[in-house]
């Protein structure tokens, strides 16, 4: 499956939707790089391309949270 399937199709849950007030017509349109335009896509982005870039674990954690500012 390909990166932008992969964050479309956890984006379209209808919880996820409900949460964080996403608009169905918007995910169709969402890629898994910049810009990002809301924190869920960035965060969910920066975990499906390092993962599939083979990053650990842990690096992976450093990236999230240099996304939310986080020491």
């Amino acid at each position: 499956m390909e990166r932008n399937e992969i964050l479309r199709e956890i984006l379209s849950d209808p919880a996820i939707i409900e949460k964080y007030g996403l608009k169905e017509s918007h995910i169709k349109e969402l890629k898994a790089n910049p810009p990002y335009h809301q924190k869920i896509t960035e965060v969910l982005s920066v975990i499906i391309n390092e993962n599939d870039n083979h990053l650990n674990s842990s690096m992976i954690y450093k990236k999230i949270k240099k996304v939310h500012n986080i020491g």
